[in-house]
């Protein structure tokens, strides 16, 4: 089986892969996103769940209520902190991977930005990313 792409946390005890590419990217600036990441935002990229393989030492996960109302579960390796996954009940199908965990981050390119209501001020949206004030909206 070929792989999309690899990555895991900053002690590398924990480790993914990804079969197939991406489903969509984009950055969030949601204040929960913020937080996780201890940045301006989250870059995310999105995966069908079957496409993602989780390695190596047990994660922990940290469960809260999102914007949909609805369970997010965001994990973290539990030696070295590092968040590097997210599963949202409101698609659970799907895993969402934090870019910057993987071992080659050039090879995506976000799409759009999404919560670009509770951006930070300094931050300057791309005008060739589609921009959503709250999630993620279709066409």
């Amino acid at each position: 089986m070929s792989e999309f792409a690899t990555g895991g946390c900053l002690c590398g005890n924990v480790r993914y892969s990804c079969t197939d590419k991406p489903l969509m990217s984009g950055a969030c600036h949601c204040r929960d996103c913020q937080q996780n990441t201890g940045a301006a935002f989250a870059t995310l990229l999105i995966f069908k769940k079957d496409s993602v393989t989780i390695s190596g030492n047990e994660a922990k996960t940290f469960e809260h209520i999102g914007d949909s109302g609805k369970s997010v579960r965001r994990s973290f390796c539990s030696d070295c902190g590092s968040p590097f996954m997210a599963e949202y009940d409101v698609t659970p199908d799907f895993r969402v991977i934090m870019a910057g965990t993987l071992d080659d981050p050039a090879v995506i390119k976000p799409e759009w930005n999404i919560y670009t209501a509770s951006k930070q001020p300094w931050v300057e949206l791309s005008p060739h990313m589609k921009s959503f004030d709250g999630g993620f909206k279709r066409d």
